[in-house]
This record gives structure tokens, sequence and C-alpha cells, in this order.
């Protein structure tokens, strides 16, 4: 128990000072409150992300709808060979229900040809925009957010050590300067 207390600085040695024991305690307060709170910490943020995604992908879902567009012109062929799939902008036609026909430009797989039809997207104004989020990337968003939030905190209290780590250095180094002040006239005087 007394090597454990040592090497944490907190052992009884006569050159340990005042500022060393508070920062060793400091230290372990710190440890203490990440060991505590980094779990709440990725439980909350998991909760958090949980209840705002479903709902935010819902809501997207809730005005969007999926329609069929037909493509007005050929999509180049890519000289790309490191892209798996390669997409261009297209000009497209798609009826809007209730509204009628509407012409944009959507993406569409490089090499299509003028007439073939593609799924899309659509806002309540019947303009293109990106699929609703899946469940997976949902899951793999929820999943990012728990394991971050403990790693924000862990950042949080290495600074916050840092910090005080500074504050006590100066201190100690003005509690030496102050100590030399005394000592050195007398040191002085035994020299010569």
């Amino acid at each position: 128990m007394a090597s454990l207390a040592r090497r944490m600085g907190l052992g009884h040695s006569p050159l340990r000072r005042g500022t060393d024991r508070v920062e060793a305690w400091i230290r372990i307060a710190l440890v203490l409150a990440f060991v505590i709170a980094a779990p709440l910490a990725g439980w909350g943020a998991a909760h958090w992300a949980e209840s705002v995604a479903p709902s935010a992908a819902h809501a997207r879902l809730a005005g969007e709808h999926r329609v069929t567009a037909t493509l007005l012109h050929d999509v180049p062929n890519s000289s790309d060979y490191l892209a798996p799939v390669s997409l261009g902008w297209v000009k497209a036609r798609w009826v809007v229900p209730g509204s009628g026909a509407r012409t944009g430009y959507i993406e569409a797989p490089s090499g299509s040809q003028a007439g073939s039809t593609m799924q899309v997207w659509l806002d309540p104004a019947g303009i293109v925009t990106a699929p609703p989020v899946p469940p997976s990337q949902i899951r793999d968003w929820v999943f990012l957010m728990a394991v971050l939030a403990p790693v924000v905190l862990a950042l949080i209290l290495l600074a916050l050590m840092a910090l005080f780590a500074r504050i006590l250095e100066r201190r100690r180094l003005a509690s030496w300067e102050q100590a030399w002040s005394a000592v050195e006239p007398q040191w002085s005087r035994r020299r010569r």
C-alpha cells in the first residue's frame, strides 16, 4: 500500500512538497471522475442520439416520397477508374403527384442511356432531395456518439489536468525562488 501511495505522489517523503500532494489528489480525483462519468456520458450520448436520430429520419420521411424519373440525355462514361461507381448529373423528368411533370438535374450512374428510369426522392415541394437515412446508418451514428462521448470527456479532463499542473508548477517555481532568496545569502557567506 505504501508503494502505491508513493507512486501516486502521496508518500511521506520529506522532499515532497504540498503542491506535489495537491497535484496527486487532483490527478486521483480526475481519474475517478472519468471512471464514474465515462459510462454515464456514453449512455447519455447514445440515449440522446437514439432519441434524436429516428425522429429526424421520420420527419424527413413524412414529407418525402419516391418517384420514377426518366433520363432525358445520356450520361457520359467516366474516365475515373478509382471510383467504384461513377455518377454524373443529367437532365431528367418526373411526375409530382398532384402537381404534374417537372424537369431538373439528378445524379445517375455514368453510361446510363436516355430514356432509362431511376428512383429519386422528392421533398414536399417536388424537388429532388437526398434519400432518407437508413436504419443501419442511424445505429452507426448512435454507436459513434456513445464512443465519442467518453473520448471527449477524457480530453476535457486531460486539459483540466494540464491546467492544474501548470498552475501548480508556477507555485512550485515561486516557492523555490522564495526559498532560494532566503538561503542564498547564507550560502554566499559560507563560500567566501
